[in-house]
């Protein structure tokens, strides 16, 4: 495992579309107001990072471990958090989709080689309680990755958000992030 010297969290969704990139860069700006940030994007996607890059004023960088190996996403992530306060890594996909239904290339396999903790980024529209069944499955499918939070999206209302927390409560889900973002 390699040694972080930055605090660093990886924005992950349960499939794409949940709106990882509007969270994930709107946590580099917050961020990037106070502190360097390095950003970093899962997979070998080009328009995202110079989304980051544009919103950090650092070059964010892609973590791939199919194209560089984990060796390479060790390296790289090492190597381009030098200097930096904090590390923001947005994901791709779904969580744990990686190549050829394997976790090779998926956001839970950078989580696990870099050891590093996970927001789940959910959309809320038009569900409640099947809210915690989807984090329970997405927190005991691999207890290697460290899911610490989730961010709820398309959140109907406070009542409704309110309805979903006493959900994760009850199926003993503890740690919860939540917004509106509509």
């Amino acid at each position: 495992m390699p040694i972080i010297k930055t605090k660093a969290l990886l924005i992950a969704g349960t499939a794409s579309g949940v709106g990882k990139t509007t969270v994930a860069t709107g946590i580099m700006a917050a961020l990037s107001k106070r502190y360097k940030v390095q950003p970093f994007k899962v997979g070998p996607d080009f328009i995202d990072p110079g989304h980051h890059t544009k919103i950090c004023g650092r070059t964010s960088r892609n973590l791939d471990s199919y194209i560089m190996g984990e060796s390479g996403v060790i390296e790289t992530f090492t190597r381009a958090s030098e200097g930096a306060d904090f590390c923001i890594i947005e994901g791709v996909m779904g969580l744990f989709d990686g190549l050829d239904s394997t976790e090779i290339a998926s956001t839970a396999h950078i989580a696990k080689i870099l050891d590093v903790p996970v927001i789940l980024v959910m959309n809320a529209h038009g569900v409640s309680r099947s809210i915690a069944a989807v984090v329970k499955g997405f927190s005991e499918f691999d207890r290697g990755v460290n899911i610490q939070g989730i961010i709820l999206n398309n959140a109907g209302s406070d009542r409704h958000v309110r309805l979903i927390k006493d959900s994760l409560h009850g199926a003993g889900i503890k740690s919860l992030l939540s917004g509106r973002f509509q």
